[in-house]
């Protein structure tokens, strides 16, 4: 065998035999039994080789005395020697391994001495866990409340309020199916009342849908398209004047109900005087005095305007 392979096995048997040792052997601990010398590792290696090996293998651990008896150092505070001495309670064979730095580190601070890499495996193992979707999570949608519904993001009926109501109840007021001066509020929002209930109902009458008085999705979409002409116009949806101009003269099937009740309050106007336009009665000035005659005998200011405090004495009185 060539000379450089000898010095390679002789140097492992050296280091086997030190490993041997130092697994068995405790602090200021003289091994006399296990006695290391030249006669027992043959020809062909002296005292320096020796020394460099134990120097090598076993730096600021242990000490090997020139009769072959070994030795412990009692105090290692090297940071090189601690971070071995970590390495080998927690299973690491490297010498500046990052789990022989932890282990030094929670021994620092009033952590177990047997933090290992196991342990250092387990917080790894956790922190790759994390998911894409727990990192980056997708924003929610923010919960609707009253102020912000917009019209169409829910059925509406008896008892609702909201600005999704408010939006209502204008579209209502400019196809002519409610009157603005009875719209109720809450929380500063329109509020979905009797009122709007007969609105809806009317004007689902006209559409030619079920009258339930609710706003659903068909009878909004339907609302919206709708044109105003199309519109009956019912009693209370409007004041009622009277116009000399006949261009300007208000005529409708609300003034058909008017004269109906006018005439069950016992302040019909002339018959003959009646105007037609189709189905629809205009508002002619005799029927503006029938009025009047009527808000005088009952201690209403004398305008001739059926307003809504009118039009409520006057359904109070046809009964």
């Amino acid at each position: 065998m060539k000379l450089p392979s000898k010095k390679i096995l002789k140097t492992l048997l050296i280091s086997a035999v030190v490993s041997l040792i130092h697994g068995n052997a405790k602090a200021d601990d003289t091994k006399s039994g296990l006695s290391l010398s030249l006669g027992d590792l043959g020809d062909g290696i002296n005292a320096d080789e020796i020394d460099h090996a134990k120097q090598k293998v076993m730096k600021n651990v242990w000490t090997i005395k020139r009769d072959g008896t070994t030795k412990m150092l009692a105090s290692h505070r090297s940071h090189s020697s601690h971070r071995s001495h970590s390495s080998h309670r927690s299973g690491s064979s490297g010498y500046g391994s990052h789990s022989s730095h932890s282990s030094h580190s929670s021994s620092s601070y009033g952590g177990s001495s047997h933090y290992s890499s196991t342990s250092v495996s387990k917080s790894s193992k956790s922190s790759s866990s994390s998911t894409p979707s727990t990192l980056y999570s997708t924003p929610t949608t923010p919960k609707k409340t009253v102020d912000t519904y917009s019209l169409g993001d829910r059925s509406l009926m008896k008892g609702f309020y909201g600005a999704d109501v408010t939006e209502l109840t204008t579209l209502l007021v400019s196809k002519r199916y409610l009157n603005p001066d009875l719209i109720t509020t809450k929380s500063g929002h329109s509020y979905f009342d009797e009122n709007v209930v007969t609105a809806i109902k009317n004007f689902q009458k006209d559409a030619g849908i079920k009258q339930s008085g609710m706003a659903d999705s068909n009878t909004i979409t339907k609302l919206e398209e709708w044109a105003s002409s199309n519109t009956t116009i019912r009693l209370g949806i409007r004041d009622l004047a009277y116009s000399s101009d006949e261009l300007d003269q208000m005529e409708g099937y609300d003034v058909t109900e008017l004269v109906e009740l006018l005439k069950k309050a016992g302040y019909a106007p002339d018959p003959s005087l009646i105007k037609k336009d189709g189905d629809k009665t205009v508002f002619t000035e005799d029927i503006a005095t029938a009025v009047k005659m009527f808000q005088a005998y009952n201690g209403l200011p004398v305008t001739g305007i059926v307003d809504s405090i009118t039009l409520s004495k006057l359904r109070a009185k046809a009964k």
